[in-house]
């Protein structure tokens, strides 16, 4: 009898399992929310986006130095007339149709050349700030200090070139005074130009829903662009 009690009571609870598989409850664990960055890191990602911003503006200039055949050098000058920086310069002059480089020689690509090279900074500015209002536009609700460090920097220093033409305190060797004198045009009517993207990009950040202000910001850069080839 002993025997026969085990073997039911094994029987039992074999038969356990079997039943309590028909009632399985699936229990799903949400994944912990990530930790709030701390405002140090935040401030760090965002000097180091603003410094990437610098960086790729004269990698522009020097880029297009290369590209032309020239070989570009860094040079001492003033934002704003009062504040030290160092910028590359192309070393080339122009006189009529006919540029030379630092030593003299000919440059090829003449005052076209020259004006792109001068402008190159700009397009570079342009292009990353398409890529960061292109790829996020919601970028004003992430939490995405590099790139935003980035995008404001862009911002500030078209706007700053833009007030040094305007208020006739930009070095004499920078970006918009170069252009100016190369291409004929107004220095004013090119910081208006340039002024233009800042304005509609601050906005597309603002309101990343605008159909309109993408498209009119991407005409203005590409009108900028497209001055190296209208003289």
């Amino acid at each position: 009898m002993a025997l026969l009690r085990a073997l039911l009571l094994m029987l039992v609870v074999s038969l356990i399992p079997v039943t309590a598989g028909a009632q399985r409850v699936n229990i799903s664990y949400a994944p912990a929310p990530p930790a709030p960055m701390s405002f140090g890191r935040k401030l760090g990602l965002g000097v180091a986006g603003a410094l990437t911003g610098f960086l790729a503006h004269e990698t522009g200039h020097i880029f297009a130095n290369l590209m032309l055949g020239n070989n570009p050098h860094f040079e001492g000058t003033m934002v704003l007339g009062f504040v030290p920086f160092v910028v590359v310069s192309p070393g080339i002059s122009c006189k009529g149709e006919r540029c030379v480089d630092r030593s003299g020689d000919p440059f090829s690509a003449g005052r076209r050349g020259t004006f792109f090279i001068v402008t190159a900074g700009f397009h570079v500015q342009h292009v990353l700030d398409e890529v960061l209002l292109g790829t996020q536009p919601a970028l004003r609700t992430r939490v995405a200090p590099f790139q935003k460090g980035m995008l404001l920097f862009n911002l500030f220093l078209s706007c700053l070139y833009a007030g040094g033409a305007f208020t006739g305190l930009e070095d004499p060797h920078g970006d918009l005074v170069n252009a100016a004198t190369l291409s004929g045009f107004e220095e004013a009517w090119l910081a208006s130009l340039l002024l233009m993207p800042v304005a509609l990009d601050t906005y597309r950040f603002f309101v990343p829903s605008s159909r309109w202000a993408p498209w009119a910001s991407r005409g203005a850069k590409a009108a900028l662009f497209g001055l190296t080839f209208s003289f």
